[in-house]
Order: C-alpha cells, then structure tokens, then sequence
C-alpha cells in the first residue's frame, strides 16, 4: 500500500512493493512534486493502483521501470480539487457533500488504522486490497456520497461478470478490468463465492466510512450473490478418488522435484486439516503427548494464522503416515535448521498454500478427477464423512476438524482423553491403496529430503 512523507516542503510517495518480486529493495520512492497533504494522499492512492495494476499484467517488471513509469503517470495527472475547510455544525447528521472526501481518500485512511491496530492478519490485509483496488478499477474514484444503491448494484453486477485470473492471461494485456467485463467476450467469470467474498471486504470498509461520519448508510450492507448449499461447493472423495490419489508411486515421482508434493496429500488425508494449516507446519509442531506422536496445529510462531481460535488444536499423527516415515522426514528437515516443515514455500498474497494448490488441481486433472468440486479441500470433507459413517460421536469430529462446538463438551468420553478418543477415531480412516509400505518408506529420505528449484 501506499504511504507518504514529508520532506521539506514536498511530499514524497513510499509504496511497498511484493517482496516476492522485488526482495532486494521492495519500497519504491518517488517525489510527488505537491504541497499539499489531501493532494498527495490523492495522487499517491492512483499511483499505487496503477503500479499493482501494471505488476498483475507485468510481474516482471523491475523497479526502474516502475520508477520510471510512475514519474509519467504523476507528471500527466490532474490536479485534485480540494474542497475548502468546512465548520463543524453542532447537529450529529452527516453532511452530504458531493465535493466531501473520495473513496480513494478514505480507503487509503482505513488501511492505514486497520495495519497500525493489528486488525488483520497479512492474508486480509491482501484481500482487503485486492477487494478495495476493484472497487476503483469497475467503478472508478468518487466522493464517497456518490457511492448509493445504485452504484453499489453495479458494482455487484461487475464484479459478477469479472474474469479469472485478470493479471495472469496474456490476452487481457493492456485492458482495464472495466473494458474486459463491459466487453461482451466469453471467458470464465470469478466465482460467486469470490464475489460474495469481495462484496463482504467492501461493506467493511463501508461500515467503516458510517462509523466514522462519512456517510448515513452502507449500500452495500447485505448485497450478496445468491449461492447454492454450501455442501454443493465442494465434493468428498470416493474410493476410487483415493486410491488414484494417495497412488503412492505416484506421489513419489511428484516428490522429485518437491517434497511437499508427496506428504501435502498424505497429510490431507489422514489430518482433514485445512491445506494452509499443513503448509505453515513447523518442526517444533510435531511433539509427543501421553505417549502418542501428535501434530499441533497453532498459530504461535510467525507467518502462521488460523481460521479462528476452534482451529488450534493437537492430531494424533495416523500410524501409516509414521510408517511412511514422517517422523524421519521431520528430523532430516530439523537437521537443516530450517523451522518450517515445507520450507521451500514461498507465500503469495499471505498465503503459503497458493503453489500447493495450483499443483494439486494440475495433479488430480492429470490422474483423471475432472470435476472441479473436488480439491484439496475434499479430503477434509471426506475425513469427516468416513468419520460420521463409522459412528464418531460429531463432538469429536469437531475436535479434530477444528470446527466450533459449544453445546457438547468432552465430559461425555468419561476417563478417557481426547487424544486417546482421537486415536480410536482415526483407526476408522484408510489412507488409499496398500502399497508396499515398507519398500517404499526407506527409499523417501533420500529421494525427497532435499528440495530443488525446478518447476
């Protein structure tokens, strides 16, 4: 996001850049040539967004480019008009202005409380920018009185007919998002989740905008798109699906190149965990506790976050994954002295499950599972139905799915613990196909504990 600073008289333009793309030197300055705070705060929003703009279209561009394109852009821009100082009146309403401050202000404002408060964690902070600069890129910039019911149901409508992966395909380079959703073309649209997931960011910030005296209502306040069940979403896998799946030869092959291509699935499976929990393993979250070999699944070191707070919980470690040698593999990796488990994960946009994902979907299309209902996410739905077929009270699949339960508590299990209750759960779960278990455990150390860069 984009801050700004003062020297001298003059105001200067810091914005952070992905450090992913740029990890020698990721803050580009640039002088913006004006006096005056509400105008540099102006300019300096619009030249942030057509520098991620540029950046989704072109991630290889190098700073000096940016640099260089950004002096353009500053030196052909209109001069904001800002409106005169206006006296507090001594009523409550809010002043309706059309000359009153601009979403691009306020949106800049709100940013900047949300990241000094700690209000979001790096993955919301993405998401709420991503969120923001589409609002500006369908909609464009207006005084935050203008934004009424009306252009809130365009902006729904927009958002809707949005194309995936807008940044990344080479035929929408040199188009705005604008041009390509009022285009007319055929192309697949983002989903209704995904909107529904933008709509919601919007109507924070607009909440936000109400909270503070900016505006008497928020339009968007309960605009979503109409979905079908949650259930619908997503898939469980069937038999079939696992046993092509958790192929473990296969698995082995995917692994030359990554480990995590052959333990993410195996852990899926047998854990139901979420697929951003597993990537942000560390080593120090395999521990032994009343004798069994159990994973944690917290949030207490850095770049690891969860869901909500049901989400932090202790998994019993299923027996054919130690048969499989993860334990080993946990050791190879701590004798590294990296702390991360998957340590070659990079995140993107906050999220270290991004490159696992997109390899996943690549892999199951490769092995025949074209549905697109079924994910990663599917083993996690699979777990907890094979757990409900087998007659696993649902209060304890709840503890193992970090799910929220608070109307039944573990008293019901009598003496026994919950990670004693965990263990006779999970020996209902078949991880896919009886493999050679044993041949094929000594050869993964050393054709997976080191990772290389191919791709």
């Amino acid at each position: 996001m984009a801050y700004i600073t003062r020297r001298g008289p003059v105001y200067y333009l810091n914005l952070r850049l992905p450090e992913h793309l740029f990890p020698r030197c990721h803050t580009l300055r640039l002088s913006l040539n004006i006096r005056h705070r509400q105008h540099a705060l102006f300019l300096a929003t619009s030249l942030a967004q057509q520098v991620h703009s540029h950046l989704n279209a072109h991630p290889m561009a190098d700073l000096q480019t940016l640099r260089r394109l950004c002096s353009e852009w500053r030196d052909s821009a209109p001069s904001p008009t800002i409106p005169p100082a206006v006296r507090k009146t001594p009523t409550n309403a809010v002043m309706r202005n059309s000359d009153g401050p601009t979403l691009a202000n306020l949106s800049k404002l709100y940013i900047e409380e949300g990241k000094r408060g700690g209000t979001w964690r790096e993955v919301s902070t993405h998401e709420v920018e991503r969120s923001i600069r589409d609002l500006f890129e369908l909609m464009g910039d207006m005084p935050v009185e203008a934004f009424d019911v009306q252009q809130a149901r365009l902006l729904k409508d927009r958002l809707c007919r949005c194309p995936q992966y807008f940044g990344l395909r080479p035929e929408y380079e040199g188009k705005t998002l604008k041009q390509v959703v009022e285009s007319g073309a055929t192309y697949k649209t983002i989903t209704a989740v995904t909107v529904n997931n933008r709509l919601r960011k919007l109507s924070a910030f607009m909440n936000w905008c109400k909270t503070n005296g900016y505006v008497a209502d928020n339009p968007l306040l309960g605009l979503k798109v109409m979905t079908g069940p949650a259930k619908e979403a997503r898939l469980s896998f069937d038999r079939q699906d696992l046993t092509i799946l958790l192929d473990l030869a296969e698995l082995k092959a995917e692994a030359r190149k990554h480990p995590w291509r052959y333990w993410l699935p195996l852990l899926g499976r047998a854990t139901g965990a979420r697929l951003e929990e597993l990537c942000q393993l560390r080593v120090d979250d395999f521990i032994e506790q009343q004798g069994i070999q159990c994973i944690r699944i917290d949030d207490n070191s850095e770049g690891q976050n969860l869901k909500n707070a049901s989400s932090r919980r202790l998994l019993p470690i299923h027996p054919t994954l130690i048969e499989l040698g993860l334990l080993g593999h946990v050791e190879s990796v701590r004798g590294t002295g990296a702390d991360r488990l998957f340590h070659g994960l990079e995140p993107i946009r906050g999220k270290l499950g991004h490159a696992p994902s997109k390899w996943f979907g690549r892999y199951k299309k490769k092995r025949g599972i074209t549905d697109p209902r079924k994910t990663f996410h599917s083993f996690r739905h699979t777990l907890i139905d094979d757990l409900r077929d087998s007659g696993v009270q649902d209060s304890l699949i709840k503890r193992i799915a970090g799910h929220e339960d608070g109307a039944v508590t573990f008293s019901i299990y009598g003496s026994r613990s919950p990670l004693k209750a965990m263990v006779d759960a999970l020996r209902h779960i078949e991880l896919g196909p009886q493999v050679q278990v044993a041949e094929l455990c000594h050869t993964n150390q050393t054709s997976m504990d080191t990772e290389t860069n191919d791709d």
